[in-house]
């Protein structure tokens, strides 16, 4: 709403805006509000969100998350930036000789949803995509543009971006199919079962034929 202050950022002035801290302590609680705003996100998405709602589950008071993220956008932002550590783990997958890396890639995207952390936060990328644009931009740098950029190694040239996408698009169905809708079995077998299951698709959209 137009005169709630608290999602535009603007702090009221009957409150006192905390000091800024110890570095340690200002960490530990960006940290619980980037938690609390990554699962409210993840179960009912960025526009059912508030400022308010993520302070409540966090603890703190709202004038601290505006303080910290300025507003509702800025929050979103933090929220979905995904750990260093899930690109790092991307690249050394398909870094893999060529016939290893269908199975290589589908372990490091299998082993990112099942981190709590890292799993949060491509839920609430997914489930914010359908309305946010800069959630949308997220999917598509993570799904398209980076399987492009670290799949295309040792690909054919004229079938990389074709390739790359299809690999792509059954990450992303896996994802949702099992981590976000939970559909059927998928959603209930071990890791190892999935990648017996999907990793030979994978690697035949990587150097198997396209066409019969």
């Amino acid at each position: 709403m137009s005169g709630d202050k608290s999602e535009t950022g603007d702090v009221p002035g009957d409150r006192q805006i905390p000091r800024r801290g110890p570095r340690d302590e200002r960490g530990v609680l960006a940290d619980r509000v980037l938690s609390a705003a990554r699962s409210l996100f993840a179960t009912q998405g960025y526009a059912s969100t508030s400022l308010r709602n993520v302070a409540e589950l966090a603890g703190v008071d709202v004038a601290l998350v505006s303080y910290y993220f300025k507003n509702k956008a800025g929050l979103l932002e933090a929220a979905l930036t995904l750990p260093a550590e899930f690109l790092a783990d991307v690249e050394q997958a398909a870094a893999s000789p060529i016939e290893e890396r269908g199975r290589a890639i589908l372990a490091s995207h299998l082993a990112a949803w099942d981190h709590e952390t890292t799993g949060d936060i491509l839920r609430s990328i997914i489930l914010a995509a359908a309305h946010e644009p800069s959630a949308m931009e997220r999917v598509r740098t993570i799904y398209t543009t980076r399987f492009l950029e670290v799949l295309a190694n040792s690909l054919p040239e004229d079938e990389r971006r074709l390739r790359a996408g299809l690999v792509a698009s059954q990450m992303l169905g896996l994802a949702m199919t099992r981590y976000v809708w939970r559909v059927g079995a998928l959603a209930d077998l071990s890791p190892k079962e999935v990648s017996e299951l999907i990793s030979p698709v994978i690697q035949r959209y990587l150097t198997g034929p396209l066409s019969e």
